[in-house]
C-alpha cells in the first residue's frame, strides 16, 4: 500500500476573473477570503485551477463544503474548474461558508492509498 503524506502543488482561486488566492500552502487562518455582496450577487464564475509538481500521476478532484462538512458540489477528474455563480448561489442558499478541497486517486485502480483532503480555501458569504 502506497501512503501519501502531502499533496504537492500550487492553486489559484478566482472570482470573476479575480485572483483572491494564489499558493501552495494549505492555511486554515490565511486561506479565508471575504465576499463582498456586490462579487457574490453578479452573473460570473468561480475558479480553482491546481498546478501539479508531478503530472499525470494522479486524478484530482474538487469538493465544495458547507461549514457542516456537508459536500454540496465536486467536480471530478481535474485540476481546473469553473462553476458559475448562480450555481454556487443555488447550491449554498443560506450558508455562510464554502469550504474548498482537493483530494486525490491513482490513475492505475490497483494501487491502494491513503487520501487526505486538503484544504484549499475558504470563503466566507456574505
Amino acid at each position: 500500500m502506497l501512503f501519501t503524506v502531502a499533496q504537492s502543488g500550487s492553486w489559484i482561486i478566482r472570482l470573476n476573473n479575480k485572483t483572491i488566492l494564489s499558493t501552495r500552502q494549505e492555511d486554515a487562518i490565511k486561506n479565508v477570503k471575504k465576499i463582498k455582496l456586490t462579487d457574490w450577487k453578479k452573473s460570473g464564475k468561480l475558479e480553482i485551477i491546481f498546478t501539479e509538481d508531478e503530472k499525470n500521476t494522479w486524478m484530482r478532484y474538487f469538493l465544495l463544503v458547507d461549514e457542516k462538512d456537508n459536500e454540496l458540489l465536486r467536480k471530478d477528474s481535474t485540476t481546473h474548474a469553473k462553476i458559475s455563480l448562480a450555481v454556487l448561489r443555488k447550491a449554498f442558499a443560506g450558508k455562510k461558508l464554502i469550504k474548498i478541497y482537493t483530494t486525490i486517486s491513482p490513475l492505475d485502480p490497483n494501487i491502494a492509498i491513503r487520501m487526505r483532503r486538503v484544504h484549499l480555501c475558504t470563503l466566507q458569504l456574505p
